[in-house]
């Protein structure tokens, strides 16, 4: 099961994944941003809290091209 909540600021969107293991793409947004194992410039991303509060949440990309998988420490 996947609830995607999106939050407008701006032109900003936040979406929210209930399920890690959905690998289901194709609702999440798109960003310009290096894949570290073939080069291509789009991923799909969604961001999650995963220490406390205080820390910044961690983005989670996929490659477009090649569906590698990676992460971003805010």
């Amino acid at each position: 099961m996947v609830i995607i909540n999106r939050k407008v600021e701006s032109t900003r969107k936040v979406v929210v994944i209930d399920d890690e293991d959905d690998d289901d793409s194709k609702h999440l947004p798109k960003t310009k941003v290096i894949c570290p194992k073939c080069d291509n410039s789009d991923a799909y991303w969604f961001m999650r809290q995963m220490r406390a509060a205080d820390e910044p949440p961690t983005l989670f990309y996929t490659c477009t091209k090649c569906g590698h998988k990676w992460r971003s420490y805010g």
